[in-house]
């Protein structure tokens, strides 16, 4: 018998005390912990007992450490932030180094599977639990998150953020549309055209109204035949003829590289956001999501940059 145990009959003793101490309230360790809060203060003082000191004291409605509390406090989160990293390290010598990424559900399919037999190629032992999310705000460390992808400065508290591509966003439409509708001269020639249009609930993304107003297209209302809940429904129903959507250009490229998808005119829309490659901060990373972040930087380095409108011969 470890003589530890001599003065700590229970180990849970001291998860309770951690949680205790780090809530600073029995009641708050207690839902934390799914107990009661007279189980958590009847722990509490069975460890005051068994150790002979006093750990906490009351003062008006607030619960504070001692001295001797705070000290204990501090010695046994070393101990177990000690414990769960050499856990989790020989854990990870006897599992398969899965990474849980979460992306949007356009970049996953328009961009990400295309690409996936290269990464795998690359780094064959890596498992990648891959995760279509439709938000932006997703929080990594709550998700147990390891990689994943977000629009903005590439400012955000608690996370490592990497350039990934620019945000570029160009109009697209299927060649056979554009045969039958005829070419698009400037930006104002859209509005006698279908336009495909998007909303998506939890994350705000550039619209028709927003990239007309860019171009200097007057808008005072736009003909909505079709509105899609996600940009990668609105960028589909493109390549199947059905109008001409907003498409961004890292997403768009494989589809106007095999012929599935034309740009109608020469008219960009640069946001100056970038979109970043983000991992969490507060906790170490995944050798195998530190490799996929490199692959996924490359590949972002190497992305196309726009050439321009597409001739269609008649």
């Amino acid at each position: 018998m470890h003589r530890l145990r001599s003065l700590v009959p229970s180990a849970n003793y001291l998860f309770v005390f951690e949680a205790a101490a780090r809530r600073r309230s029995f009641t708050a360790a207690a839902e934390e912990l799914n107990v009661s809060q007279p189980a958590v203060s009847k722990t509490i003082r069975l460890l005051e007992e068994a150790t002979g000191l006093k750990l906490f004291r009351r003062e008006h409605t607030r619960l504070e450490l001692t001295a001797e509390g705070l000290k204990f406090y501090r010695e046994t989160q070393q101990a177990f932030d000690h414990l769960h990293m050499v856990l989790t390290s020989l854990r990870k010598k006897h599992s398969n180094d899965t990474v849980r990424v979460s992306f949007s559900a356009s970049f996953v399919q328009l961009w990400l599977l295309p690409r996936l037999k290269d990464f795998k190629a690359k780094h064959p032992d890596i498992a990648l639990r891959i995760e279509e999310s439709s938000r932006d705000d997703q929080d990594l460390n709550e998700e147990n998150i390891d990689l994943s992808a977000r629009l903005g400065l590439g400012k955000w508290p608690g996370i490592h953020a990497w350039h990934f591509v620019t945000e570029e966003v160009i109009p697209v439409c299927s060649p056979d549309y554009l045969r039958e509708h005829g070419p698009i001269g400037e930006a104002s020639d859209l509005l006698n055209h279908r336009l495909l249009h998007f909303e998506e609930r939890h994350r705000v993304r550039l619209g028709w109204p927003e990239w007309l107003a860019q171009h200097s297209v007057p808008v005072a209302r736009l003909n909505q035949d079709f509105i899609f809940t996600d940009a990668l429904s609105s960028i589909e129903a493109a390549v199947l003829g059905q109008g001409i959507a907003l498409g961004w250009k890292h997403l768009v490229h494989d589809h106007v590289r095999a012929g599935r998808l034309v740009y109608p005119l020469d008219a960009v829309y640069r946001s100056g956001q970038t979109i970043h490659v983000i991992m969490p901060a507060q906790r170490p990373s995944k050798h195998g999501a530190m490799l996929f972040r490199d692959w996924l930087l490359e590949q972002g380095a190497d992305a196309p940059v726009f050439e321009g409108p597409t001739a269609i011969t008649t």
